[in-house]
């Protein structure tokens, strides 16, 4: 009984953990280090609900957001509500906008899944195994993740993790997959990582519905975020509906390509910056 009371005093908290979920849907910065609420210009379903307040609130505390598909995953729905386009988008977290060929950028937080040397979360053993993007072919809500409703768009790959993993290939960013979180030492629990997908050229415009799955264990149910954007076939249409709904048209820009990385550090001029 001692042994199995330490094992579940290991494991529960970890498995309890176990989640996350997409915050920005256009987010300006890829490959950053610290969330910026400024820089997101689009939010998921229901993100300015104030149960969860993505945009407001403390990033990555929104634990209630987080949606697995626990118990008949190939039969629940992918998401907390059906779509309901009035209701889920509000001025303060408005629906995205992309453009064909746009390379968008997504948050999430990290809740301690990055395989990184000790002390910094659960060590190298966490696991990364499949990070993928969708779109809704259809108006409606696919019935499950085994729709044939939903159309593979991008595969973002998997971070490395493993004890046979150097501490040099753990803790060099950026890398593919879910573990993209470069502050992740500062904060295991509430760092953001982010990904990025670019948005089909063949991609019919109009309100599209895009799906994230993420399975960060083949031992877990997968976790899915929905959000719908308007997809114009150009940038100059998409910085027109932009303007006139008080966004920015600004490119995304990465964070490596403006700052100075250093063995981890940022160094900018002579100053160290951090969180």
């Amino acid at each position: 009984m001692k042994l199995l009371a330490l094992f579940l005093a290991a494991v529960l908290p970890a498995l309890s953990a176990a989640h996350s979920w997409i915050v920005c849907t256009d987010y300006l910065e890829n490959n950053g280090w610290y969330w910026d609420q400024a820089k997101c210009r689009g939010w998921p379903r229901d993100a300015g609900n104030p149960r969860f307040d993505l945009r407001y609130g403390a990033f990555g505390t929104q634990n209630g957001y987080t949606w697995r598909l626990d118990g008949h995953p190939w039969s629940k729905a992918l998401c907390r509500g059906p779509r309901n386009d009035g209701r889920w988008y509000t001025d303060q977290t408005p629906m995205a906008a992309y453009y064909l060929g746009q390379r968008v950028v997504i948050t999430h937080p990290a809740n301690n899944h990055v395989a990184a040397p000790r002390p910094c979360g659960w060590g190298p053993d966490n696991p990364d195994t499949e990070n993928l993007m969708f779109v809704v072919d259809g108006d409606e809500d696919p019935c499950c993740i085994d729709s044939d409703k939903l159309i593979q768009i991008m595969d973002m790959g998997v971070s490395p993790y493993g004890r046979d993993q150097p501490d040099e290939v753990l803790t060099t960013y950026p890398k593919p997959g879910f573990q993209n979180v470069p502050a992740f030492c500062e904060d295991p629990e509430d760092s953001m990582g982010t990904y990025n997908f670019t948005v089909p050229t063949d991609l019919q415009p109009g309100r599209r519905t895009f799906l994230w799955k993420w399975i960060r264990d083949p031992a877990v149910m997968p976790f899915t975020t929905i959000w719908e954007a308007d997809v114009f076939a150009t940038k100059a249409e998409r910085d027109a509906h932009y303007l006139a709904t008080g966004r920015s048209t600004e490119d995304m820009w990465d964070f490596y390509q403006i700052h100075n990385i250093v063995d981890g550090v940022i160094m900018d001029g002579n100053d160290i910056i951090t969180g």
